[in-house]
């Protein structure tokens, strides 16, 4: 057979690692570098809109100090292997030549330190991974197509193991209640209570809090699902006084000197330190995330069901649980009030017979065999 004449085929160039077909955008993406796309990428609404976007800026920052001008299309995922290996961590110090504190190893101002860092935890190591994963899922998304591979995906992200089971002790909450800032306190008495996570609390406003039904609604969640949460008595009355301390130029509840309160942790360490309790991950100490852990452990305690504790604390329930369980309303007010009197009867003396109705006991029993003949 003969075969076809005509223009020969045309024949895409590969990647030398992967070996699939180079974007149609290729000279593009070999135009720009990767700190140009971190640029681009922290600019993107979508971006913008992730509840974690302040952190995701601290993570490209990282991930820019080592592809810095590499072009986006030559990284591979050696490369990004090799970012996982070499991943340090800097005390924050203040930059000479700026004076702002920096954590990394050059400042944004061009400054260079000289000490060396320690290795990142797996944990941190892993959330720089994802968001490097996530640039390239970007990048080679329809509204790019700067890449048809992502590097990122090739490389595992190992298991960091770092499931905590600590939670804040009736002593110990004792203790930092008496030495705990006004304004630390009512917001540990929310975490404590009922386990709302950090960032939910701080972005609570307002037009969210019901006084009237006692239940205040979180909209910015981590997993993205809005949620009703029941009010126990000590949470109301932290309301209640919140309420006279809010302000018209904004509706956040949580306000520190008048403004939003960006960050409990300071306060934190400081009401640990007077309390005489150790903070932080390490060497078991005491971290804001444990009050959520010690929530869930009261309700469990309080014998409150499963998949309403799930609802209250913000759990998501595997894909069945979701589809035949319903929790009303009313079940999460039961909830809170069986978590008040668990708080209010904690320890529980069973009563004593007397010698009067032990005998009037065994009359009965005595009297019941003799009906029985």
């Amino acid at each position: 057979m003969r075969k076809k004449t005509g223009k020969r085929q045309r024949l895409e160039p590969r990647s030398p690692l992967t070996g699939q077909e180079v974007s149609p955008s290729a000279t593009k993406a070999q135009a720009l570098t990767f700190r140009e796309w971190a640029e681009v990428y922290l600019d993107l609404e979508e971006v913008k809109k992730l509840n974690s976007y302040v952190d995701r800026k601290l993570k490209v920052r990282n991930l820019v100090e080592f592809f810095r001008d590499t072009p986006l299309i030559a990284i591979t995922p050696e490369d990004a292997a090799r970012y996982r290996n070499a991943r340090v961590q800097y005390k924050r110090i203040s930059c000479p030549e700026c004076g702002e504190k920096v954590s990394r190893s050059v400042c944004h101002c061009g400054w260079e330190r000289e000490d060396v860092g320690m290795p990142a935890s797996m944990q941190t190591i892993n959330h720089d991974h994802t968001a490097l994963a996530h640039m390239f899922n970007v990048a080679k998304s329809h509204r790019f197509r700067l890449l048809l591979d992502n590097p990122a995906s090739h490389i595992g992200k190992p298991d960091a193991k770092n499931e905590r089971d600590r939670i804040a002790t009736s002593e110990e909450w004792e203790r930092i209640q008496s030495v705990a800032a006004p304004h630390l306190k009512r917001f540990l008495t929310l975490a404590y209570s009922v386990g709302p996570r950090r960032g939910e609390l701080l972005k609570l406003e307002w037009p969210d809090v019901d006084l009237k039904r006692k239940e205040f609604t979180l909209r910015h969640t981590k997993n993205g699902e809005t949620r009703t949460v029941p009010m126990t008595p000590s949470v109301y009355e932290v309301f209640l006084q919140l309420w006279t301390e809010r302000r018209l130029d904004t509706y956040r509840v949580f306000l520190y000197k008048g403004k939003p309160w960006k960050n409990p942790r300071t306060a934190f360490a400081a009401a640990c330190r007077r309390a005489g309790i150790k903070c932080g991950r390490k060497g078991g100490g005491l971290t804001l995330h444990d009050f959520r852990h010690t929530a869930s452990t009261n309700l469990r305690r309080a014998g409150v069901d499963t998949m309403t504790a799930m609802k209250i604390v913000g759990h998501k329930s595997e894909q069945m649980h979701r589809r035949y369980n319903t929790i009303e309303p009313a079940d999460l007010h039961e909830a809170a009030a069986k978590l008040h009197r668990f708080a209010a009867n904690t320890l529980i003396t069973p009563p004593v017979l007397s010698l009067v109705s032990h005998l009037q006991v065994v009359e009965i029993i005595q009297s019941g065999r003799s009906a029985a003949r």
